[in-house]
Order: structure tokens, then sequence, then C-alpha cells
């Protein structure tokens, strides 16, 4: 078990639309907890809370995805000088800052997400990567671009195996978001009803689709809210639903009759005729694909998992014996620094010497 805790970035050190730091070790939920405050966080929770500067100022507001007592995720807003001030309001030391390879990749053996990440990582514990990235440095120099854009593209293309997706499931009440959430996971976790506003929070369960692990989470439906304290818990549920659609690597939407479809759907976004068995409706070539998760759960759970495996480009035999993966971003990092070094004429070497001394 481990007694230190550690913060790093899942995402690239740069600007972009999301960061994700992850807070791992004994007692990283207690920690984060008394820097975001307050209700109660527990183990499965999704919650969007206020992290404060020194002085009470807004730092930022963030998404807390709780996967164990000991790892948890705060989804930020992409900027890097952000997440430097939310490590430093942690008072955590960077997990990249004296771990060998093996060291690390054995760590994130212990909590894989699926079969096919154990075995990729196992494979960087037997030394796959260290072997390879020796051999790069060895090799002759002409031909180091190319292994090093072989390396780089593996491990962009296998990063969805190692920290599985997050899939959100949304649409308007009673479009079957919940009897599909259930399909997928495979028994009845979510309560189903006929009655408008049953789902009131985010529910998240982790599961299979074909060698995937993805991060399946069901939303309150969107509607016109009642007024009183019923409606303020629904539409505290909507909100937290649209957060977590922000920071969705595929949000699904479900539509079961015309018009419920979104007014913008975007490139992470897209759009399923639900409850097809109650709801007829003519298709063609165009028409989004049709499910009906009552009758048909297996055959809804086919045509999601060829729908996410489609839009996220997972490729359908991730793991091959023996193969580098540069399995963390630090990794990708230094490939990425050593091919630019090369663009510029400078030493290339240097990156990935660092990376084999620290680790």
């Amino acid at each position: 078990m481990r007694t230190g805790l550690r913060v790093r970035e899942l995402t690239a050190p740069a600007r972009g639309a999301v960061s994700v730091l992850e807070v791992t070790g004994q007692g990283a939920l207690s920690r984060v907890h008394g820097l975001v405050g307050g209700a109660e966080l527990v183990p499965g929770a999704l919650a969007v809370r206020r992290i404060e500067a020194e002085r009470g100022d807004l730092l930022d507001e963030c998404l807390v995805v709780v996967l164990s007592e000991e790892r948890v995720e705060l989804h930020l807003h992409g900027a890097p000088v952000l997440s430097s001030r939310v490590r430093a309001r942690l008072g955590i030391p960077s997990a990249t800052e004296a771990s060998a390879i093996e060291e690390r990749a054995a760590a994130r053996l212990a909590c894989a997400p699926c079969e096919a990440a154990a075995r990729v990582l196992l494979d960087q514990v037997e030394g796959a990567l260290r072997l390879e990235l020796g051999l790069i440095l060895a090799g002759d120099e002409g031909s180091a671009p190319e292994r090093l854009r072989e390396l780089a593209w593996r491990g962009e293309r296998l990063r969805p195996l190692l920290r599985p997706p997050l899939i959100v499931l949304a649409g308007p009440v009673n479009s079957g978001k919940s009897t599909l959430f259930n399909a997928l996971v495979g028994h009845e976790r979510v309560v189903v009803d006929a009655a408008h506003g049953t789902t009131r929070d985010a529910v998240r369960e982790r599961v299979l689709l074909g060698r995937y692990a993805v991060d399946l989470v069901d939303t309150a439906g969107e509607r016109s809210t009642p007024e009183g304290r019923v409606g303020e818990v629904e539409r505290a549920g909507q909100v937290l639903g649209r957060a977590l659609r922000a920071n969705a690597d595929l949000v699904l939407w479900l539509a079961a009759t015309p018009g419920e479809e979104p007014a913008g759907v975007g490139a992470r976004t897209r759009v399923l005729r639900s409850r097809c068995d109650e709801f007829p409706s003519a298709t063609d070539a165009t028409s989004p694909p049709g499910i009906a998760a009552g009758p048909d759960p297996a055959g809804a759970r086919r045509v999601v998992s060829e729908l996410v495996h489609g839009v996220l480009e997972l490729p359908p035999d991730p793991w091959r014996e023996g193969e580098a993966v540069p399995f963390e971003e630090q990794d990708r990092a230094a490939i990425r620094d050593a091919l630019r070094c090369i663009g510029q004429q400078l030493s290339w070497r240097r990156p990935l010497e660092s990376l084999l001394v620290l680790g």
C-alpha cells in the first residue's frame, strides 16, 4: 500500500480545454477534500467544487472524480499556471520526481483498468520501454526519428487503454438514459421509472466495452424543473451533468422522439435514437444509430461499443506481447522533446537519457 501522497498531471502540460491532476496515496481523498471543502466525498462520487486561493479568492471551479480513498482526479480548466497553483495548494510533491520507469509501471499495474492494460503495463515492468529507448540511443542516428515517431504514435494510440475514457449519457428526461446505463453495466444499477426527473444525480460505473474499460456516467435529464426543493435538487443534478459533458471524451445524447436532438452537436457528441421499440421512426443512411435497451440490452451494448470504438479510434487488439509503450505523459513528453531537438538540430539524446536515469 502506498504511504506517500503524490500528484501527477495526466494531460499534456500545455494550454487546453481541461487539465487533469491525479492525487494518489494514503490519505488522498482526505487531502483533496481539505482543498475543495463542501459535502463529504466518497469513492465513486462526482462533484463540482470550488478551489480557492490562499486569500479566499476563486482559483477554479473543477470536477472532482473520486476513484477510491487513495486515488482522486481533479479536472481543471486547462492552463499550466493553474495546475501549478493547485499543486502548490495541495502541498504534495510531483509523482515524477524520483521513480524509475519500471517502478512507475508497477504502481499503475496495481490498479490497471482492464486486462489488456495490465498486460501492457506488465511488459513495461519487465523492461520493454527501457529496452526500446536504449536501442534508439545506441542505434544509428538516421533511424532515430522514425523509431521515435513510431513510439510516440503508439503511446497516443494506447492512451485510452491505460486511462479509461469518460463517456457521459445525456438527453431529455425519459429518453432511456438509465435503461441504457443498466444495459451497459449488466445489472440494475440505477432506478428506472416512467416519472420525469427520477435521476437527479450523476451515477458512475466502470464498464468493459470490448477490450477497453470506460467510465460511464448516467446524468439527470434535461427539462424545465419544478419550483421548490425538489426542483433545486434536480437543477443541481443538471448542472453537474453539464459539467461532466464539458469534460467528457464522448457524450452520447439519447433522443427518443424527433426534436429531442441537441441544438448543436460537437465533435465529442453523438446522437442515439433511443426507445426504438416504443417510438419507431423512418431511417436512412444519415440517421443516428437506433437502440432499444429495454427489450434488447445486448443489441444496445453492441451498438454503443461499435460507436465508442469508432469515434475514439480504439484499435481492436491493443496489446502486443513485449511491445514498448510510453504509458505516462512524462514519457510521451520526453519523446516529443527528442523529436523537436532533431528538427532543430540540437542534442536529441538528452531527453531520453534523462528519462532513463530519472524514470
